[in-house]
């Protein structure tokens, strides 16, 4: 992992993960939810039709609310929102944390995305991911 600058000339996307945990103890888990967090293939092909107008960050927030879990670790859904950013073509995305993941879950959301990821200053909260 590298330490990054914070500004840079392009908007980036980016991903509230702690909007998504808060967001997702206010949504009730259905059958569809459990086959999900079971069977990862399903990630991505359950997704609907998303309201028009968005921007990239809040489709890909709606969408993340459709394929990630609070019942797998964050090191799976972090690996399920950078294959989802990966399929709606996204080459960059800063993701805000509500905690630091340690090096070991790090280098396994690296391994099995097949991202790189860096560090917005040195807070750990905040990682820049090349997709």
């Amino acid at each position: 992992m590298e330490i990054l600058a914070a500004s840079s000339k392009k908007e980036n996307v980016v991903f509230d993960y702690t909007l998504f945990l808060s967001a997702s103890c206010k949504h009730r888990f259905t059958f569809l939810d459990a086959i999900k967090a079971c069977i990862p293939a399903f990630e991505i092909s359950w997704r609907s039709s998303l309201p028009s107008g968005l921007s990239v960050s809040e489709q890909l927030q709606m969408q993340a609310l459709k394929v990630l879990s609070t019942n797998v670790s964050d090191a799976s859904n972090l690996v399920r929102l950078l294959r989802l950013a990966r399929s709606e073509n996204i080459d960059e995305i800063v993701i805000s944390l509500p905690y630091s993941l340690d090096e070991e879950q790090l280098l396994l959301i690296e391994e099995k995305s097949g991202c790189h990821i860096g560090f917005i200053e040195d807070n750990g909260e905040q990682l820049r991911v090349s997709i």
